[in-house]
């Protein structure tokens, strides 16, 4: 449902910018990644949870764990991203789920040591995004580089009707850094671990059924506007031989639109992943689930790993037309590409 008029007008560590960002480009300027031997993507926080589950191959390990103990699910998303080139190796964290409570209780059960992560990369400033932010960086022994996209901190709000008004409580910046958040701030794409990682920054929009819902509003200037997630950011990784590996969370800017972006700025065609929110979601995306598919189908990844919001009707529709390529994830698994 898109709002009326009158709904409108009812809804109404170190802080750096894009100037000395580490490796910041021009946004929509092409870049090269280095390519990587390995990935792991550890799935700490998601919307699923299912113990049975243990379809284990060479790309999917699912979680074991001792008789009694369980991993729990909400709606949020985290993950625990491992790259390895030769004999190095990064460990980065990419988002922070949505309550302060599973992302820690997860990691712990799972062997998943949070405090070796060397940098951490925010999708967007959406609270099932950064819920436990304040408390991993708390266990941290120093400052952790945080790069995330400066209208993440806006004020927003949900407007569903004009009876139904939801403010969006943005980040606390300053709460954050007191706890050793080095917040990295550009709208443009940046490479961090020896340009091996690309957070593409703002996505640019080109297929035209990728919409973005209209309950969203964003303060800019003093105003309410439609919010187009400008802060919406995936990270990219290039695995040798295979192709890019793209990372999402909730893919606000279209999951397509993602995928296309990815292949501009590398300049590399080939997609071997896709995983993280479609955001599929909700009667408005309905109308799209199936265009989507189709230009997943043209892009033919060898792996699709719909998360978080994507919903249970584009899940099951992906499974059902691209079933050798889409993997069912639950809370724990751990998805491996390369040697």
């Amino acid at each position: 449902m898109r709002p009326s008029m009158s709904m409108l007008n009812h809804c109404k560590g170190t802080v750096r910018d894009g100037s000395d960002s580490r490796r910041a480009i021009p946004h929509g300027q092409r870049m090269r990644l280095q390519e990587v031997d390995r990935i792991e993507v550890t799935v700490l926080v998601d919307n699923y949870t299912d113990l049975l589950r243990t379809d284990n191959t060479s790309v999917v390990r699912r979680p074991s764990l001792p008789y009694g103990e369980i991993l729990l699910a909400e709606h949020g998303l985290s993950l625990y991203i491992s790259l390895w080139s030769g004999r190095n190796s990064s460990h980065i964290l990419m988002d922070a789920g949505g309550s302060d409570i599973s992302l820690q209780y997860n990691a712990a059960r799972l062997g998943v040591s949070i405090r070796e992560i060397s940098s951490m990369i925010i999708s967007h400033g959406h609270d099932d995004h950064m819920g436990s932010v304040k408390g991993i960086l708390g266990h941290c022994t120093g400052p952790v580089p945080v790069y995330i996209h400066p209208a993440a901190f806006s004020r927003r709000r949900k407007c569903i009707t004009a009876e139904s008004l939801v403010d969006m409580v943005p980040p606390d910046r300053d709460a954050l850094i007191k706890v050793g958040a080095e917040f990295h701030m550009t709208p443009g794409p940046t490479r961090l671990c020896q340009n091996q990682i690309l957070v593409t920054g703002e996505i640019e929009r080109s297929t035209s059924f990728e919409q973005i819902n209209p309950i969203y509003f964003i303060e800019e200037s003093g105003a309410w506007i439609p919010d187009s997630f400008r802060d919406d950011q995936a990270v990219i990784l290039s695995l040798k031989g295979k192709g890019l590996v793209v990372i999402t969370g909730c893919a606000h800017a279209g999951i397509i639109n993602t995928i296309q972006y990815a292949r501009y700025i590398t300049g590399v065609d080939q997609i071997h992943a896709v995983i993280g929110g479609f955001h599929l979601s909700g009667s408005f995306f309905r109308m799209v689930i199936g265009e989507t598919i189709f230009s997943m189908k043209e892009i033919d990844p060898a792996w699709i790993i719909p998360l978080h919001c994507t919903g249970w009707e584009a899940m099951t529709r992906f499974m059902e037309e691209m079933p050798d390529q889409v993997l069912l994830n639950t809370v724990g698994t751990t998805y491996m590409f390369g040697e």
